[in-house]
């Protein structure tokens, strides 16, 4: 008889193995290999990736390290991209940076120096770096001019990641290779030595401007104050990512008009915000969802409010309204709070918890002449304090409530609609009856 043995303790073969893996060299080449593998392989998946940087859809070939000449200097970009449609072909470079590796600005500029000279119409790259409210490049000091021929789009390795996950477990991959292969590529993503990290730091200057808001010791918003708003504005887009790959719709960061007009004007005036209130603020909005959640960030208190206002029904009386809203929150956490707005007021009136206002016996004053226009349903949970992500961490604490509330809350909501126009009797009265004929 043979020696018998188990497999279970012996390591899977991977399409694309993490073992290997020596410092961030090896780390960029790796990924951006098994990236742009895997996007000639899962053409539904580049389209999605290229679709803002204005690719066509087309046949797609990939290519690692392609050299150009620029001058008397070999420049080799970590990637290319080449999409043909019909007679028509788009082209991007691509520059890769993994862990904790910033873009940099010499390379950004020789890339699109590059794409001027030999006309490619994009250049792409990619970073754990998570764009802010502007929607701007996170590498400063770009040449404008060299972006009039050339589109510069960045994604973050948690967008890629994003978006592999949402086509393959939600949207779906017809072929069982081809999401086997994109699948290869989520498992390696997600490996802590493949470099394509997550949203884990709020920055350097997270503790003192958190220590010193708190005790208001701070007048004006300086460098840390500008970043640490700067970094929650990212945070709110990293918590909307990770709600988009566990619904499998897009979820987005609700960005004010004014950081995309003047950014260095709403990041001062979100600053002195902080200042003056102790608190950060931010919005989420999710396809199909009765609204938006709105997110306030107490550093004075420590803690987080998540909540979301919805309109009230048309009709009924105001206690008929409160029933309908508290109906919806039956068997919710504790801890959740109602409050109404009446009709031509931007005043809310006070909370009540919603499982007082389920108690029949619970007493409480509503008015009879003015009609609620709305309902704000808020869930409040205790703020992390640490500026890295994990246990206790800020970050973890953000995503953690945007998660529950919408899951808890705001998923099984349904917006008040007009019931459906009934038959008239005394319409079908005026109707003269149809007579048969012989």
């Amino acid at each position: 008889m043979g020696i018998q043995f188990s497999t279970d303790s012996f390591q899977v073969a991977r399409l694309i193995p993490v073992t290997g893996i020596k410092g961030a060299l090896d780390q960029e080449r790796r990924s951006s290999s098994a990236l742009l593998a895997v996007m000639k392989i899962v053409p539904e998946f580049a389209q999605a990736l290229m679709k803002e940087a204005g690719a066509p859809k087309g046949s797609i070939e990939t290519f690692i390290e392609p050299e150009f000449k620029l001058g008397s200097k070999k420049i080799r970009p970590d990637g290319l991209i080449v999409i043909r449609r019909g007679a028509r072909e788009w082209r991007a470079l691509v520059e890769v940076k993994t862990g904790k590796n910033d873009l940099e600005l010499e390379q950004i500029n020789s890339y699109l120096d590059i794409c001027k000279e030999y006309k490619l119409e994009a250049l792409i790259t990619l970073s754990n770096e998570v764009l802010n409210a502007s929607g701007a490049h996170p590498t400063a000091g770009i040449d404008a001019r060299r972006l009039r021929a050339t589109h510069l789009e960045h994604l973050s390795w948690l967008k890629v990641l994003t978006e592999a996950i949402v086509l393959s477990e939600h949207v779906g991959v017809e072929d069982t290779e081809r999401d086997m292969v994109l699948k290869e590529l989520i498992r390696y993503l997600q490996a802590d030595s493949s470099g394509a990290s997550e949203f884990n730091d709020m920055g350097v200057g997270w503790t003192r401007v958190r220590d010193q808001i708190r005790a208001a010791t701070i007048r004006k918003p300086d460098q840390d104050v500008l970043d640490t708003v700067a970094n929650f504005e990212s945070l709110v887009r990293y918590a909307s990512l990770t709600l988009s790959a566990r619904l499998g719709v897009k979820a987005r960061e609700v960005i004010p008009k004014a950081a995309k007009s003047n950014y260095r004007s709403h990041l001062a005036a979100a600053g002195q915000h902080l200042i003056d209130t102790k608190c950060l603020i931010g919005a989420i909005t999710v396809p199909g969802a009765a609204a938006k959640m709105d997110l306030v960030a107490d550093l004075g208190s420590g803690l987080l409010q998540c909540e979301s206002t919805v309109p009230a029904p048309l009709e009924g009386r105001n206690k008929s309204r409160i029933n309908w809203a508290v109906r919806q929150l039956l068997h919710k956490p504790d801890g959740l709070t109602l409050s109404w707005t009446y009709k031509h007021s931007r005043v809310r009136e006070q909370p009540h918890a919603v499982v007082d206002l389920l108690d029949k016996s619970y007493d409480f004053e509503v008015l009879s002449d003015r009609e609620i226009s709305a309902f704000t349903v808020n869930m409040m949970t205790k703020m992390g304090s640490k500026r890295a992500a994990g246990a206790g961490g800020f970050i973890d604490s953000v995503v953690s409530i945007f998660e529950m509330f919408y899951g808890q809350v705001l998923e099984d909501f349904r917006p008040w609609q007009n019931p459906a126009p009934k038959l008239s009797d005394s319409v079908k009265e005026l109707i003269p009856e149809q007579t048969s004929q012989d």
